[in-house]
């Protein structure tokens, strides 16, 4: 198999940063850390460490065996076959297809909540946050998904670098508008908007305050509770390898490049979180801002009094708050929608190679491995698609289901062991440094996926989802075994998945 190298080190670079965007999930995920505790400021640089460890890790690999495939071809090369066909398999294909619901989540809280609310359709609004919203929206994010993938490797390029040049612009006037006012003009302006918007007291920024301040402790220095923060932070900044299975599809000129630019995505994931907290603390408080948080998911999971805005919190429209442009708030809002439209196009992209070097070594029927220039033939994308939708049907109209899919978690952090286990295995000869370094790595997601299945505040230890989680290992190891037992021997990996 073999495919055209279509896209330049930046591209790649962008496609990463886009995955561990900390202005999509990591907002959603910062508005978490109330329930937490500690220090925000102090976890971000922390889990900062680790993503970098985790690019210095993944662009290693990928610098020295840049195959397409990514953690499955690697896994089946340097550990064995059935892990990649099993462990690596379903991450990159199960756990995918269950991931639309959340990227469709966003988009209603990001974007169209705060369009639709604007514009004065509540109602349609609130239809988003019922169970056929639900599904729309996790259908939402599959087309874009889909399409994204469907355009060919030349024009998602084109596509990533527009939508991150026009989110660029929509973040420096977020922080702009943050850095122009202060708490006292905020805290009228919000008073205000939330009155004209949601039809709320015009005293809610007083009622959110006394209502959140028992809890709202995300500012203060617990060390504890600090370090809880860090694989809390990691649900998003640890898919640093998101883009691994396209390293084959990058032409290079140096030969470090890979790895250059993984490690500039998570320095820039890191600074801009730093950045943004601080525009944060300047325009409306932190201590406001995780009192909000504290409130909004109170009146979630029912441990305090309702929230008097009944709406997630999110930063961008409080800066846009701090203007009276209704053409700015609206361009705003839009222009920061380019983050979360690159973030939910990065869903598939890179599955549909893990794909394809499965179906190369005979894991998958050969068809899925027919490619043409910088396409991806169906066979393969609807592997991914058809799956998606109907386990977003289940998510959105079961909440049993529901419940268990946050377990999907942890079987990312897995195959990123798995990964880092064969970067221990490969490197250990020729640089026995950068082999400890990854043993390093191994060792601290292995601590984040125990935190994530063993404290209650993640919510993942339940015997639904651990048995959720262990079908959806035995579907993968069926699929090993039907192929073998229709090859007659076991799979020996091909050669062709280098790109």
């Amino acid at each position: 198999m073999s495919l055209a190298r279509s896209w330049s080190p930046l591209d790649f670079g962008l496609h990463v940063f886009l995955a561990i965007n900390p202005l999509v999930l990591g907002l959603w995920v910062f508005s978490l850390a109330p329930l937490v505790g500690g220090n925000l400021f102090v976890a971000v640089v922390l889990a900062g460490v680790v993503t970098m460890l985790g690019a210095v890790i993944f662009g290693t690999i990928a610098v020295c065996w840049p195959w397409t495939g990514g953690d499955y071809a690697w896994q089946t090369r340097f550990l064995d076959v059935r892990v990649g066909a099993v462990v690596a398999l379903t991450s990159w294909w199960l756990i995918v297809a269950i991931l639309a619901p959340v990227y469709g989540n966003v988009i209603v809280v990001q974007v169209l909540d705060p369009l639709l609310t604007h514009a004065g359709w509540n109602d349609l609004a609130s239809w988003f946050h019922g169970r056929e919203g639900t599904f729309t929206s996790s259908l939402l994010a599959i087309t874009v998904a889909t399409a994204f993938v469907g355009i060919g490797m030349k024009r998602a390029a084109i596509a990533q670098r527009i939508l991150v040049a026009i989110g660029a612009v929509a973040l420096v006037a977020v922080i702009a508008l943050l850095f122009s006012g202060g708490p006292n003009e905020f805290r009228d302006a919000f008073d205000k908007q939330a009155t004209e918007t949601y039809g709320t007291s015009p005293l809610a920024s007083s009622q959110i305050i006394e209502i959140g301040e028992l809890d709202a402790s995300a500012s203060e220095v617990g060390p504890r509770a600090t370090m809880t923060l860090v694989p809390l932070l990691l649900l998003f900044g640890l898919w640093v390898g998101w883009a691994a299975p396209l390293a084959g599809e990058v032409r290079r000129r140096k030969p470090d490049a890979l790895r250059t630019m993984l490690v500039r995505a998570a320095a820039a994931s890191t600074m801009t979180s730093l950045l943004l907290f601080v525009a944060l603390g300047r325009g409306i408080t932190w201590e406001f801002w995780n009192e909000a948080n504290n409130v909004f998911w109170g009146t979630v999971y029912g441990t305090t009094a309702a929230t008097p805005l009944p709406a997630w919190p999110s930063p961008v429209v409080f800066a846009t708050w701090l203007t009276d442009s209704t053409f700015l708030q609206v361009a705003v809002v839009i222009g920061m929608a380019a983050w979360v439209l690159g973030s939910t196009a990065t869903l598939f992209l890179a599955a549909t190679r893990v794909l394809l070097a499965a179906a190369s070594d005979g894991v998958l029927p050969a068809s899925v491995a027919r490619t043409t220039g910088d396409t991806v033939p169906l066979n393969a994308l609807a592997l991914l698609v058809v799956p998606a939708c109907s386990l977003a049907a289940f998510d959105a109209y079961s909440d049993t289901f529901s419940a268990w899919t946050d377990i999907a978690v942890v079987a990312l952090g897995l195959t990123t062991m798995g990964s880092g286990v064969a970067a221990v295995v490969s490197l250990r000869r020729a640089q026995p440094r950068l082999a400890v370094l990854s043993g390093m790595f191994v060792a601290l997601v292995a601590l984040a996926v125990a935190v994530w299945l063993l404290d209650p505040v993640f919510g993942m230890r339940t015997v639904g989802a651990v048995a959720f989680l262990v079908v959806l290992y035995g579907i993968s190891a069926a699929l090993y075994a039907l192929s073998r037992r229709r090859d007659r021997g076991p799979v020996t990996p091909t050669s062709g998945v280098s790109g």
